[in-house]
Parts: structure tokens; C-alpha cells; sequence
């Protein structure tokens, strides 16, 4: 969107063309091509198979292209990746070494990038500029961080149910702490990964079923959130692996503070304020750490009043970091 505002006309969506072996507008009638003054930008994860000619059209250096590259966590984590992008990602990987700049959605994804790269022996590779994500993605205007005096405790989990996420670390914490006689509640708002996720969901039918303080939303839309999340005390994030952590950040703009498993990614977000730790997929820690915070409502306090809003990225300046790259005499408006 920011990047629309800014570059206005000049920005021009398209799609690949097996027969022409190039990209085209989508648009039945229009006419296009691609010319050497022109910068390609894609965030989509493709490779030669799923589009034949990609790698002979990116050699060809028919204009520049830049690329944004978001974790590898196919490559890394296959017990919980859809088998396709499983088998898809080393090819993927590869490929972005033919773009002439690859933007890594944070400086962990750009790291396991160019190890990757190293890791196979490339003499050259493109630069990989790590971008600063906006938080202002879910709701344009920041919430002023506020506490709650109700006598239950209300913690959050965001996202799509599903092993990758972390939901059954945290019903497992969650279960030591009501067994141990705490008391809050569990809010889940997220659909069911149909292959990685189904469990899960499962599970928590169960566990409600036999009277355990959990609420499972389903999908909401926008303004069902912004209702929602006032009368939250606390943001659980227990994913067992991420490319950027992006719902922390959106998190924090919503004046929310996070308990989140301790991955690279997420640390980086930390700076912002608002954060504590877990140790990632560890749910005895994960009960210690929450527990500590239900039981002193001052640390989720202290914790709410050091997000630090005011300098909390939005896209806008993203959009202006990609800019600066790909056509440095374009400006972003504020």
C-alpha cells in the first residue's frame, strides 16, 4: 500500500507468462514489457518448476530485480512445513542469488540467508539488506497502553493454531498453572492449520469442555480485534520459530505487552519495550515465566509503560528503505 502511494503509476502489478517466458500485466488487453529501466520487486516464493524461464529470465539481466526473502523455516523445520514447501525452498533459496538484492524481512532471516549461501560455496551473492517491518499493519493509530483492574487475568494468543505457532506448549503451561490453582484466562483467536493444526484445535475443545478458562475466537476480523484486545492483559507468543515475529511488533502498537518464546527474530523487537522471554518450546519455563506475571500484575504494568509507542516502525518507513534501494529519488509521504 505504501509503496502504491508512493510510486503511484509507476508501479506495475504483473504476473509471470510461461509462454512468453517473461512477465506481463494481468489485465487482459494491456500492453507490457519488460524494459531495461525497470525494477522488479517480488515477496513471492517461487522456483524454475513452478515457473519455467524464471532463472534463465533473472540471468538474462532483462532489468533489475530485487527480492524479499522471509525466513527458512521449510529448510529448516520440515516436521512442521507443508511437504510442498519443503521440497521447494533449497531450489528457492538458490535462486535468490540471482536477483540483484534480496531484503531479509529481519537481520535473522538475512543472516541464515547468506550462511546459506556460504554454506554452498557461492563466490558471489547479492546484498541482503535486513528491513525494519511496520507495526501498524492491524490498525493505522496506535493504543495508548492502559491497565486494567478486573480480577481475572486475560491472555492473548494470536495466529493460526498450528504446531509452528506454539498453541501446545502453551496449553501445557497453562494446564500446569490452573492444576497449581492460578487463575486467568485463555483467549485463542486464529483458524486451524488444516494438515499442522487440527490437533491442536482439537485439544482445546476438549480441555474447554471439561471446564478449563478457555475462549477459542476463531477468526476475527479487524474491528472485532480492535474490541478485543483492550480487555487483554497480556500477549502470549509461543512460537517455536519465526522470520520476523511481525504480531509482536503489532502487538506493542496495540499497547499490549508480549510473553514470547526467546527466538533471534523476536529479540530484535525487544528494543521497542514491552517484551519478556520464555525459553523457545520449553513449557515448564514458559509456566514459570507466566505464572510470575499473573501472580504481580506491577511487572505486566512496568511492562505495558515501557512500550516505547512513539518509536515503534511503520510501514511507511519500510516502504521508504525499499525506495531508497530500488529507486532512490522516490520519496514515501508521511
Amino acid at each position: 500500500m505504501e509503496l502504491k502511494k508512493a510510486l503511484g503509476e509507476e508501479l506495475v502489478e504483473v504476473v509471470w507468462s510461461d509462454r512468453k517466458q517473461s512477465f506481463k500485466a494481468p489485465e487482459l488487453g494491456r500492453d507490457f514489457s519488460v524494459e531495461a529501466e525497470d525494477v522488479l520487486l517480488t515477496a513471492e516464493l517461487f522456483n524454475d518448476f513452478e515457473r519455467p524461464g524464471i532463472e534463465a529470465f533473472l540471468r538474462s539481466g532483462a532489468c533489475r530485480a530485487y527480492a524479499i526473502f522471509h525466513d527458512a523455516i521449510p529448510l529448516r523445520h520440515p516436521e512442521f512445513t507443508w511437504p510442498h514447501s519443503v521440497q521447494r525452498h533449497p531450489s528457492y533459496m538458490k535462486m535468490l542469488s540471482l536477483f540483484d538484492g534480496v531484503f531479509g524481512v529481519s537481520q535473522h532471516s538475512s543472516i541464515v540467508l547468506e550462511e546459506y549461501w556460504e554454506w554452498l560455496g557461492y563466490e558471489y551473492s547479492p546484498s541482503v539488506k535486513s528491513l525494519q517491518l511496520g507495526a501498524d499493519g492491524l490498525f493505522k493509530d496506535s493504543m495508548i497502553p492502559k491497565d486494567r483492574e478486573a480480577e481475572r487475568f486475560d491472555v492473548l494468543m494470536l495466529g493460526i493454531i498450528e504446531k509452528r505457532k506454539g498453541q501446545d506448549i502453551a496449553l501445557d503451561a497453562c494446564s500446569r498453572l490452573w492444576d497449581d490453582g492460578v487463575e486467568f484466562n485463555l483467549h485463542v483467536v486464529g483458524r486451524a492449520n488444516p494438515y499442522f493444526g487440527k490437533d491442536i484445535e482439537r485439544r482445546m475443545k476438549r480441555m474447554m469442555k471439561s471446564g478449563r478458562a478457555i475462549t477459542l475466537h476463531g477468526h476475527l476480523e479487524d474491528h472485532e480485534l480492535k474490541r478485543l484486545i483492550p480487555e487483554m492483559d497480556l500477549m502470549l507468543f509461543a512460537s517455536r520459530a519465526e522470520g520476523c515475529g511481525l504480531p509482536v511488533l503489532e502487538s506493542l502498537w496495540s499497547g499490549l505487552p508480549v510473553l514470547s518464546s526467546k527466538l533471534p527474530p523476536v529479540r530484535e523487537t525487544s528494543r521497542f519495550g514491552g517484551c519478556s522471554f520464555f525459553e523457545s518450546g520449553e513449557s515448564e519455563d514458559l509456566a514459570v515465566q507466566l505464572g510470575r506475571l499473573i501472580e504481580n500484575r506491577h511487572l505486566v504494568s512496568d511492562l505495558k509503560h515501557g512500550i516505547q509507542t512513539k518509536i515503534l516502525p511503520r510501514w511507511e518507513h519500510t516502504a521508504q528503505e525499499v525506495l531508497d534501494t530500488i529507486k532512490p529519488c522516490v520519496a514515501v509521504e508521511s
